[in-house]
């Protein structure tokens, strides 16, 4: 049986008294995401290796065949990426595990950050899905606030 944790977070992209990242910064920065994952996420991700990019002739979206090498477990993963361009990335691996990265706006314009998460766990017991919940959580707003930090760092670098 195949169990499933199902989680999302959301962080303010640009909170009071820091420099305020554009949508189209952002955007650039989740590009340059899908083909460098160690950028944004280094702790958890070893190495990008693209392995090929197209566009969905049906819905004009960027799509990447990407294998990311995990940092803990050495283990090579080939995901394929979907850009929903200007508002999300999804990302998707063999055994349907899905991470979505969405930028979002309030009612009064500002932007947010959410990461949804489904994460596949086939032939867990209750308990070990609800220890790989808690972890899954505090990784999941590791990732979205690192993911901002590091969109900070690379604009105010003038890189993106």
């Amino acid at each position: 049986m195949s169990r499933t944790n199902n989680l999302a977070f959301t962080a303010p992209i640009n909170p009071p008294g820091l420099t305020p990242l554009t949508r189209s910064q952002i955007w650039a920065g989740l590009q340059l995401k899908v083909r460098s994952a160690e950028t944004f996420v280094a702790a958890a991700i070893q190495s990008t290796d693209v392995l090929s990019e197209s566009t969905d002739p049906v819905t004009g979206n960027a799509v990447t065949v990407r294998e990311v090498l995990f940092r803990e477990s050495q283990k090579k993963v080939k995901e394929v990426v979907t850009a929903f361009e200007p508002c999300r990335v999804e990302f998707e691996q063999p055994d349907g595990s899905r991470v979505s990265n969405v930028v979002s706006e309030g009612a009064a314009g500002e932007l947010y950050m959410t990461y949804i998460f489904e994460w596949r766990h086939p032939g867990v017991s209750a308990e070990e899905l609800a220890a790989a919940l808690e972890k899954e959580k505090a990784m999941s707003r590791a990732a979205v606030e690192g993911t901002i930090r590091v969109l900070r760092q690379l604009v105010e670098a003038g890189k993106l």
